[in-house]
C-alpha cells in the first residue's frame, strides 16, 4: 500500500530519548494515530530497529523515531536542548568530516536565533539536516520521550524509500545499499557453477591467490541487508581451484577490526600451513598479512574458512569452497553439469548464539538461489559442503534419486542410491545424478524450519535452504 509518495523500502529508526513533555501533533488530522509500542515494527535493509512506526487511522501518514532510523543509517543525530532542535548530518564521517560539519550545524543555530528573535514562528521541534534548516512535510512530533519525523522527512534526509507492507504489518525502509543485490549475483553464480578465482602463475609455474578478509555488506534475499565477513567482497569467498599436484601459494591480507587466520580444511599439508591461531601460527592482525604455501595433495571438494572468532566469523560468511581437480585421465567421469553448494546462513536479527533467520545456499536464500537448468538425460555432479556453525541439514531431492560418490574429498567404495543425505557440520559430500524426470524439482533440506526466511512462515511462503532443479525435454 502506498502512503502519500511513500515507495518501496526499509528504513532504520532510532529512539530518540529526550528529557521534556510529549507534544501533540501539530498538522491536521495527525493526533489521530496508533502508537501501540510493536504494532508496527520498523525495519531497514530487512534489520528490525528499536521502537515501533506510528500510522494514522486512515493510513495516510506515517511517522517514525528519527534516532534510530538516522543512526541505522549511518547518519549522525544529536538532540539540541536550548533550541529544541533535531541535527542530521546524513552524511557523516566521524574521521574527517565531524568539526566541519558541526560548524555547519552552529551556522544553522545562529540562524535559528535570528529568526527567534526577530519573532519568526519555529515549529515545535526544529529541524537541521547537513547544516540546513529544514521545514518538513509534517512538523516532528515528541511523544513519550522519543521524536517522530514523517516518512517523508526520511526519505528525504536519507535518500530512501519507505513502504507500509500490510502483510508483515511493517515499515520498511529501503536504502541504496539494496542496490547490493544485484552486484553480487555474478558472485553467486560463479561459486553455483564452481568457477574458481584466476590465479597468477608464477615463474615456477605456482598458483598464486589473494584473499582479502574484510567486512562488508550482503543480500542474501533481495531488500535484506546485512553486514558479513567476506574474502574478497563476497559470502561465501570465490572458489579456489586448482589441480592434484599443483603447488599453491595463497596470501591472506587481513582488513578485519580484529585478527584472523586461514584453515585449509580436509587438506593435507605441513603443520605450519593449517591455519590455526595459536597452535600452528600467530594470528594475523588488522593490517597484517600471511602468506600460506602447499602443494595440493589429492583431488575432492574441500572447504576454507577462518578458525579465530568462529561464531562470528565463520558464522557470518568467512569460508569458500576449495575443489582439487584430478589430473587429467582416460578414466575420469565427465558430467554435463557441475555445481557446488556452501550451506550456511546469516544473523541479520538474531545474535551469533542464536539460530540463524536466513539460511543460506552459497549466501543466498530461496526465492533467489539460482537453479539448476538441465535437459533431459544430462548427467550433474553436486558438491554440497555444511560449513554451517552449529546445525545438521538433510538435503533431500524430489522426483529422482542421486548417488553418493565422494565423502570429506575422497571417492566411496560403492556409490549409494539415496534421495536425502545428512551432512553434519564440516562435512562434504559430493553426489551425482542423471536427470531422467522432466519437471521442476525441489531440493532442499527437510528441517523445516532451514525452508524460512524471517517473518515469511505465517504467510505461507517458503525460503532458506530451497534451490529447484528444472528438467526440459
Amino acid at each position: 500500500m502506498s502512503i502519500k509518495r511513500i515507495a518501496c523500502g526499509a528504513t532504520l529508526a532510532l529512539f530518540f530519548m529526550l528529557q521534556t513533555s510529549s507534544l501533540s501533533f501539530a498538522h491536521g488530522g495527525m493526533e489521530d494515530m496508533d502508537s501501540a509500542e510493536g504494532e508496527h515494527a520498523v525495519t531497514v535493509d530487512g534489520r528490525i530497529v528499536e521502537g515501533s512506526a506510528m500510522i494514522s487511522s486512515d493510513l495516510v501518514e506515517v511517522m517514525l523515531p528519527l534516532r534510530s532510523v538516522g543512526e541505522m543509517l549511518g547518519a549522525e543525530v544529536r538532540w539540541d536542548q536550548a533550541h529544541q532542535a533535531a541535527l542530521i548530518n546524513s552524511n557523516f564521517y566521524p574521521d574527517t568530516q565531524k568539526d566541519t560539519d558541526m560548524s555547519m550545524h552552529s551556522h544553522a543555530m545562529n540562524n535559528m536565533n535570528a529568526l527567534q528573535a526577530s519573532g519568526h514562528s519555529m515549529s515545535h521541534l526544529g529541524l537541521v539536516l547537513n547544516g540546513a534548516i529544514y521545514q518538513p512535510d509534517l512538523e516532528p512530533v515528541m511523544m513519550n520521550g522519543i521524536v517522530f519525523v514523517s516518512a517523508d522527512t526520511v526519505e528525504h534526509a536519507f535518500d530512501v524509500k519507505v513502504k507500509w507492507n500490510t502483510d508483515v504489518n511493517q515499515v520498511q525502509v529501503i536504502s541504496k545499499a539494496t542496490e547490493q543485490f544485484q552486484k553480487e549475483q555474478k558472485q553467486v553464480e560463479d561459486v553455483f557453477h564452481g568457477i574458481g578465482l584466476t590465479p597468477h602463475i608464477a615463474s615456477d609455474g605456482t598458483k598464486e591467490f589473494k584473499l582479502t578478509a574484510e567486512l562488508g555488506p550482503w543480500s542474501p534475499v533481495q531488500g535484506v541487508v546485512t553486514t558479513a565477513w567476506m574474502y574478497n567482497g563476497q559470502a561465501p569467498g570465490p572458489v579456489l581451484r586448482v589441480t592434484e599436484g599443483d603447488h599453491v601459494r595463497i596470501t591472506l591480507d587481513n582488513k578485519l577490526p580484529e585478527p584472523t587466520a586461514i584453515h585449509w580444511h580436509g587438506l593435507h599439508l605441513p603443520n605450519e600451513m593449517d591455519g590455526i591461531p595459536g597452535v600452528t601460527q600467530d594470528p594475523v592482525k588488522p593490517g597484517e598479512s600471511f602468506t600460506y604455501e602447499f602443494t595440493a595433495s589429492h583431488a575432492g571438494t574441500f572447504m576454507y574458512h577462518t578458525h579465530y572468532d568462529d561464531m562470528k566469523q565463520l558464522g557470518n560468511g568467512l569460508y569458500g569452497m576449495l575443489i582439487i581437480d584430478p589430473k587429467p585421465s582416460a578414466n575420469e567421469i565427465k558430467y554435463d553439469h557441475e555445481y557446488t553448494m556452501m550451506l550456511s546462513g546469516f544473523h541479520v536479527n538474531t545474535s551469533d548464539e542464536d539460530d540463524q533467520d536466513y539460511y543460506t545456499i552459497n549466501g543466498r536464500s530461496y526465492p533467489f538461489t539460482p537453479d539448476m537448468e538441465v535437459k533431459k538425460g544430462e548427467t550433474i555432479r553436486i558438491r554440497l559442503a555444511n560449513i554451517d556453525t552449529m546445525e545438521v541439514h538433510t538435503m533431500h531431492l524430489h522426483g529422482i534419486d542421486f548417488q553418493v560418490i565422494a565423502k570429506d574429498g575422497h571417492p566411496v567404495e560403492k556409490p549409494q542410491s539415496m534421495n536425502t543425505i545428512l551432512i553434519g557440520p564440516g562435512e562434504t559430500y559430493d553426489i551425482a545424478l542423471t536427470a531422467d524426470a522432466v519437471g521442476t524439482w525441489m531440493f532442499h533440506c527437510h528441517i523445516m524450519d532451514h525452508t524460512m526466511n524471517a517473518g515469511q512462515m505465517i504467510h505461507g511462503q517458503m525460503g532458506g535452504l530451497i534451490t529447484l532443479l528444472k528438467v526440459t525435454e
